[in-house]
């Protein structure tokens, strides 16, 4: 699609055709030509032409490979419960792009959307694009959409995930109040670097002078680097709480006819300074107690800077906290598990999460996995765990090919397994081969976690 400037953002639609227009490379793959696109100094010129906005509210930058997006939500949704009135933007989207920029809770609104787009638009426009300034992409139009939609919001305080990495994100623009750096494993390693210190290395570029930096628990290795970043720029190191222990988990049964259906919770006490804090959490699986840990440990690090949340406004939002696709029992008779897992790490997390909270007779995987992901490995993890796939691929260019796929599959399970090359039609075929004592669980990545969640009509 041409990206035109000349025409006004009049309407919704025409917004995100505009919005669409421009190269996405979380739809095309993060190969070499992104590499060598990367620069600040195009997200820079498009927000000083905007006025700056991201100079109109206080932020906290959050980096990592696994559990950024879980732990701005929680530290979101305890500020907004201590009364602030907050923004978030996280990246990439289920449903709809205005989950992408959230305000007070609530996604974007289609009203909102057009008029920062339009005022996008002029700004693109009136800026000279050629070999010195490459045209923008479209996480950085879409970050300084945020940016001024928060301006707009006057929010009390912005959370801001970054896309890839940390050093050239597009969000690495903002000076934070407080930095978080969460799980580091191995992803996007022809982007970001072979190893889990490279990967670090990366990450760490979010850690600016003076600025407090929180950690959350990391190997060895990877807290080095972090760490090593820290002193050299004179960042405040603050590592996060321990998780002192679990509560007890009996695994669920399918619930009969009649009974009541709730999603399982997670229950475990931090190890804070202050004592022993117990919470209880909505998104399931003993990853979220450590994500949970980080978001304590953020908060009480913003203390210094004027937002005061109190342990119990922080027990409150944890216990109410709504967030797609993270372990999410979407429904019982047959269970039914959507998860946006896309790394071996992740996929680790929800297996151990299915042993930990739900019985059933059986398991069928709905999976669908990008190309560019470690393909082979996630299958070890996640093939042992079904008793029958249904190998399927989203409608993204990056999407393997469900026949491929499911060739791969054929090389590590021996039980059934079927190819359906579209979300919907895999969600439906797994309805009919699943009885009503097992279990469906659709993963692989958030746009196959997506696409079924628009199929099954489920909020986001």
């Amino acid at each position: 699609m041409t990206t035109t400037f000349d025409q006004p953002i009049t309407s919704y639609d025409v917004g995100c055709d505009f919005l669409e227009s421009f190269i996405d490379y979380e739809q095309r793959g993060f190969h070499h030509d992104f590499a060598e696109a990367v620069r600040l100094d195009v997200i820079t010129s498009l927000l000083a032409a905007l006025g700056n906005p991201q100079q109109h509210w206080p932020a906290i930058h959050i980096a990592g490979t696994k559990g950024k997006g879980s732990v701005a939500a929680m530290m979101e949704a305890a500020l907004r419960e201590a009364g602030y009135a907050t923004g978030l933007y996280t990246s990439p989207h289920l449903v709809t792009v205005r989950e992408r920029v959230r305000i007070a809770g609530q996604k974007i609104s289609p009203a909102d959307l057009i008029s920062v787009t339009e005022r996008l638009r002029q700004a693109i426009a009136g800026l000279q694009w050629g070999d010195d300034l490459r045209r923008p992409t479209f996480f950085e139009v879409y970050t300084a959409l945020a940016f001024q939609a928060f301006a707009d919001a006057a929010v009390d305080v912005a959370l801001i995930e970054t896309g890839l990495g940390g050093r050239l994100d597009a969000t690495n623009v903002i000076t934070p109040i407080v930095a978080v750096i969460t799980s580091i494993d191995l992803d996007h390693t022809h982007i970001l670097g072979n190893t889990v210190q490279e990967i670090a290395g990366e990450k760490a570029g979010i850690i600016k002078p003076g600025i407090s930096v929180v950690i959350a628990r990391q190997t060895r290795e990877v807290y080095d680097v972090l760490a090593e970043r820290a002193a050299q720029v004179g960042a405040p190191l603050v590592v996060t709480p321990d998780v002192a222990e679990f509560g007890r988990v009996s695994s669920r049964p399918v619930p009969d006819a009649n009974d009541d259906f709730k999603p399982p919770t997670e229950r475990f006490v931090l190890a804070t300074d202050t004592g022993p804090l117990e919470v209880q959490c909505t998104l399931a699986g003993r990853h979220q107690a450590d994500n949970a840990a980080t978001a304590y440990a953020a908060l009480k690090a913003l203390a210094d800077d004027g937002f005061a949340v109190s342990c119990r406004q922080f027990q409150t939002a944890l216990a109410q906290l709504q967030w797609p696709a993270r372990f999410q029992v979407a429904a019982a008779r047959p269970w039914l598990i959507i998860d946006c897992a896309h790394n071996p790490a992740s996929v680790r997390a929800l297996t151990s999460a299915l042993r930990r909270h739900l019985k059933y007779d059986g398991l069928t995987l709905v999976v669908g996995i990008p190309a560019d992901k470690d393909v082979k490995q996630i299958l070890g993890i996640l093939c042992p765990a079904a008793d029958r796939v249904i190998a399927t691929q989203a409608d993204n260019p990056r999407a393997l090919a469900a026949e491929h796929l499911a060739a791969m599959v054929r090389q590590q399970f021996a039980g059934p397994i079927s190819v359906a090359p579209a979300v919907s039609e895999a969600v439906e075929l797994a309805g009919k081969v699943t009885t009503e004592r097992e279990a469906i669980c659709i993963t692989g990545s958030l746009c196959v976690a997506g696409e079924a969640m628009e199929h099954l009509g489920l909020e986001t």
